[in-house]
């Protein structure tokens, strides 16, 4: 049902929440009244103790399982392949009696005399399971022990050769094995990885990383050839050619890795972008920064490069890896005073083309890189970017450059820019002639090279033509062409519209996710899907909106002062992560490229614990911690206030610790935590003696109120959640341009709502003694209601006076400003308190199925554990999954009954839902499901057997089935409320709830000082408050059954 008039639609778009608000607009196209609001609250997609995507946690897991699934398959493919011919027996208790063999002793005798089949199978079956490492360029690039690891394999060859084995396995026998089979110390034969500190001749600190020995794949290839050829010289029946083949090909099979594909090019998207590596994008790069150069003359107008000087620029910087705005000044023969547009505090050069500073090293390519073509410049860089074997690189190199092996090598393994640039190497074949062909600027460089203007690219991909309605005209800005301009009826899946972010599509799909691709960041790709649910419920009830309002956290215009603080305060954070990138490639003896962002912040950390670096200490346990030690995995960077309960991963909030300290403080607070510390012998004091050497918005955090301080104090959003939040707006009005095209969708910044919300007083609407109460999820509405009457014209009032005003002038500002009309603040207050909080749910069963930590089980059913460092005994162990190996039932012994027992357990990890079933008696009982079961019930009888509308998995009629999230209506005191499933206890099958209104509900109902707590009730107590469960809709429309008895 559509409504009479037009209407705005504001959204206020947060990483884990939509606030909404509906207005009327008067003739005049201003607002004059408040339709509803309402709030739509997510996940987004991320791990809450560190912030990470829950897709890298399942991936991890997913690839551990995945190489021992393929170790698994390669152990019996080689199994079946030994016994198919004729090496191994039949008979499993024979192929048994061989594991008593020593397979090193049969590696090395199989060169000098013939072994029998069982003995050729056993040392083959050993081999293996062992199959050295296979290098890959792509990937070592990334690892920092990729060094120690080669070194470890050409020392390993080295000691092969000075000791005459002619294989790995026969060196593995006569140099540490042969005179002491049980081995010597300190001379294995598995990798073993370490960390050495050292200090140099010039009083340095260095760590030596290195390996005991590493065996690579080439050397298990080279002992097949070796072992076959001998045992074939002396037994060529059974040592046949065909045996040979299948036996090699099981044993160095490896699985190409699954190219990671880039992103999708601006221009044509389907295309890939190209490497930032490849000369081409650093010379696009550098033709568009330097066509849009201007000098500055002493009345600080602006004027462009001459053709010429613009190409002496760009050939500098074709020559170097950067060059300062002094230089160029020197090269354009400029006086002193004359100034660049981009030179600034923070700006003091231009960037070069830093992969041809890097390959025309005289010790690389020298001269000969300037004269070869384009085309081949970017072919040799797209060799070195791409290829994955090192031979076949260097071959290729050799041949196509005309160096010689030991430079070729060189070359392969130089260091050049990471990562992607935005054009794919066919859009920047087009555009860069055009960006040198005259000082032209970026957009007319797209219109010369036959593409649409870039402004102009966004309503191009394939729709029917029932799915839009022509809503008015417009002039295309590179041709100056009137067309008709046309809206979408309802939001399509973000991937058709937006390919310049998303990833490619898969090859076979099966929804539109994989058809037309994602965007990689969790967090933007669920709040862009929440915006299509909730508009398009909107737009189906009341017809598409005349104009959206998105909330975009940007900051306002600011003064030239303002703009000169920010950019000096940026300014020192470059020039001290540039000194302290250097102090840790010193320490760690590697070059300053392969300084990781995770050491620097450590190393920032570590300055913080004090000025005097010989008293930085762990904040808990006052171990002195060097820089050494700092940069090694004895130390870590951890959450003074715990993550999980503050959502705070600001600098202010993080310190570095020992690793053990941090093991021990766990996911509590300092002042929480004390009592372990002490049992340490680390006493409170004196961690509060070393907080007091830090900065002083960190130390209080220490304190026994730390976390109510934080609370009071500290409100701003995580750094992350607000970076999200400024890319998913951005990306949103352009998505939401597709029901309200061009102006009709406005983007405003967040301060300017904050201003507002407090001048109209609205902060008081859900009480919170005049401040924003956060505490509510109805405050996203609020915003709403306030993004929703910021029209273009206020916007540039208050950029201009923030620009012009100096201290306390913006808050002067909006004292004077009047209400949009006289009653809104009643329309607020009257939308907010009509709304239901709409949670997304997720019936998924999918999750973690139980704890990491595995629990060893002694043969009378006890759990083996560790006691705690005081002696106490650790966590009590309930709901442990046990697990047995059927396969090998006399390994750990079996039960009176035959059966194998478990010999280790896990606990498990979550409850999927608590199903609430009526009994013969007509009483509700409860049984949680949980999360472990849950996947045996799917794999077993499939999803329908876990969904069953009508019946629980104990045979009886199912009242409902909840699960965390969903809602329910129950009488609580004497007055029905809608409440919101927080907790299912998988003991006792207690259910914990909270209002669906209310937010922050578990560090809530932890602290002991705050009012509010959980409703907590079982299945019979339910049954008791008439509970039914009901649902929100997307647009917060309460659907109640009502109790059923």
């Amino acid at each position: 049902m559509a409504i009479s008039g037009a209407y705005r639609l504001a959204l206020d778009l947060g990483s884990t929440s939509l606030g909404w608000a509906m207005f009327r607009l008067g003739e005049d196209g201003s607002p004059t009244a408040i339709i509803r609001s309402g709030v739509r609250i997510f996940s987004d997609g991320r791990n809450p103790k560190d912030g990470s995507s829950l897709a890298v946690t399942r991936r991890a897991a997913r690839a551990m399982r995945r190489r021992r699934d393929r170790l698994l398959k390669r152990k019996s493919r080689m199994l079946g392949q030994l016994v198919r011919h004729g090496f191994f027996p039949a008979d499993e208790a024979a192929r048994k009696a061989l594991e008593r063999l020593n397979p090193y002793q049969l590696r090395a005798k199989g060169l000098r005399e013939a072994l029998t089949p069982g003995e050729f199978a056993r040392a083959l079956f050993h081999i293996n399971q062992r199959r050295g490492f296979q290098s890959n360029r792509k990937t070592d690039r990334k690892d920092n022990d990729s060094g120690a690891l080669k070194q470890a394999i050409h020392q390993l060859r080295e000691r092969m050769a000075a000791s005459g084995c002619r294989t790995v396995g026969e060196w593995f026998w006569q140099v540490r094995m042969q005179q002491r089979p049980e081995g010597v110390a300190g001379q294995g034969v598995r990798a073993r990885y370490r960390e050495t500190p050292y200090t140099t001749d010039e009083g340095k600190k260095r760590i030596d990383k290195s390996y005991d020995l590493y065996v690579d794949r080439a050397m298990i290839a080279q002992e097949f050839d070796a072992l076959w050829a001998a045992q074939a010289a002396l037994q060529p029946a059974l040592f046949t050619e065909v045996a040979r083949a299948d036996l090699r090909d099981t044993l160095l099979h490896q699985r190409p890795l699954r190219p990671v594909r880039p992103g999708r090019c601006t221009l044509l998207p389907d295309e890939e972008r190209a490497p930032l590596a490849l000369p081409s994008t650093q010379r696009f790069r550098i033709l568009q920064e330097v066509n849009h150069l201007r000098l500055l003359d002493g009345t600080l107008s602006e004027v462009p490069l001459t053709l010429a000087q613009r190409d002496a620029v760009v050939a500098a910087l074709e020559a170097h890896s950067k060059r300062s705005f002094d230089q160029l000044r020197k090269l354009l023969k400029l006086s002193g005073s004359v100034r660049f547009n981009l030179e600034d505090a923070k700006r003091t050069e231009l960037k070069g083309n830093a992969t041809s500073a890097a390959l025309a090293r005289k010790d690389l390519l020298g001269a000969a890189w300037a004269g070869f073509a384009a085309e081949l410049q970017d072919e040799i860089v797209w060799q070195i970017v791409n290829e994955e074997g090192e031979g076949t690189l260097i071959a290729w190199l050799q041949q196509h450059t005309g160096v010689d092996e030991a430079r070729a090598e060189a070359i392969a393994n130089v260091a050049l820019p990471e990562g992607y640039g935005s054009l794919s190497r066919k859009a920047l074949a087009r555009i860069v002639p055009e960006l040198q062909r005259d000082v032209v600027t970026y957009d007319k460089a797209v219109q010369a090279a036959g593409f649409a203007h870039h402004s102009d690219l966004g309503f191009d991909f394939d729709h029917d033509s029932d799915e839009v309605e022509r809503v008015g005209e417009r002039t295309i800005a590179s041709t100056g062409e009137i067309k008709p301009v046309y809206a979408f009826k309802e939001l399509p899946y973000y991937g058709r519209a937006l390919q310049r972010h998303v990833a490619f599509a898969k090859d076979k799909p099966r929804n539109d996710e994989e058809r037309y691709g994602k965007i990689a960041n969790p967090t933007v790709h669920i709040g862009l899907n929440q915006v299509r649910v909730v508009v398009n419920a909107l737009i189906r009830r009341y017809g598409r909106p005349a104009e959206v309002v998105v909330e975009l956290a940007r900051d306002l215009k600011q003064s030239r002062e303002q703009k000169q603080e920010a950019q000096k305060k940026q300014a020192d954070n470059q020039r001290r992560n540039a000194r302290i990138r250097e102090r840790v490639a010193e320490t760690l003896g590697i070059s300053t490229e392969r300084v990781r962002a995770s050491d620097i912040q450590k190393w920032i950390l570590w300055e913080e614990l004090s000025f005097d670096v010989a008293d930085r200490r762990c904040p808990y346990s006052g171990v002195q911690i060097s820089a050494a030690m700092l940069l090694s995995e004895q130390v870590e960077i951890e959450h003074i206030l715990p993550f999980s309960q503050t959502l705070d991963d600001s600098l202010n909030n993080r310190t570095v610790a020992m690793r053990q300290a941090n093991r021990i403080k766990r996911n509590r607070t300092p002042w929480a935590a004390r009592a372990d510390f002490e049992a340490q012998g680390w006493s409170y004091e004196g961690i509060l003696q070393r907080a007091e050497r830090m900065p002083l918005r960190k130390r209080y955090r220490f304190a026994h109120d730390g976390y109510e301080r934080w609370l009071g104090e500290d409100k701003d959003f995580l750094a992350r959640a607000l970076n999200d939040t400024r890319y998913l707006s951005r990306v949103a009005a352009e998505y939401l341009r597709l029901v309200c095209p061009g102006s009709a969708t406005r983007v405003i910044p967040g301060q300017m709502t904050a201003m507002l919300r407090a001048k109209f007083g609205l902060n008081d609407v859900l009480g919170l003694n005049g401040e924003k109460n956060r505490n509510d999820h109805r405050h996203h509405a609020v915003d709403a209601c306030v993004i929703g009457v910021t029209d273009q014209g206020l916007l540039q009032r208050f950029a201009q006076a923030n620009a012009q005003a100096r201290e306390g002038g913006l808050t002067r500002l909006v004292e004077s400003m009047p209400l949009p009309w006289d009653t809104y603040r009643d329309h607020v207050e009257r939308a907010v308190r009509h709304i239901w909080v709409s949670h997304k749910p997720d019936h998924g069963f999918e999750g973690a199925m139980m704890e990491e930590t595995s629990y060893g089980i002694r043969k009378d059913g006890s759990i083996k554990q560790r006691r705690k460092a005081d002696g106490s005994a650790g966590r009590e162990i309930t709901n442990l999954i046990r697990i047995a190996e059927p396969a090998q039932p006399t390994r750990h012994g079996v039960d009176a009954e035959g059966r194998p027992l478990p010999y280790k357990g896990y606990v498990g990890g979550s409850n999927y839902c608590i199903e609430i079933t009526r009994n013969a008696q007509g009483k509700w009982e409860g049984e949680v499901i949980s999360t472990f079961k849950a996947y045996g019930i799917v794999r077993a009888g499939g999803w329908a057997q876990l969904r069953n509308p009508t019946q629980g998995q104990n045979g009886q009629p199912l009242v409902m089935r909840l699960v965390i999230g969903d809602s329910v209506r129950l009488e609580v005191e004497g007055r029905e409320q809608t409440m919101r499933v927080v907790n299912i206890n998988g003991n006792n099958g207690q259910m914990f709830m909270a209002p669906v209104h209310e937010a922050n509900v578990d560090a809530r109902n932890r602290d002991k000082q705050d009012a509010f707590a959980y409703t907590s009730k079982y299945a019979g107590s339910m049954q008791k408050a008439k509970a039914r469960q009901v649902t929100i809709s997307a647009m917060g429309e309460l659907r109640d059954p009502g109790f059923q008895g």
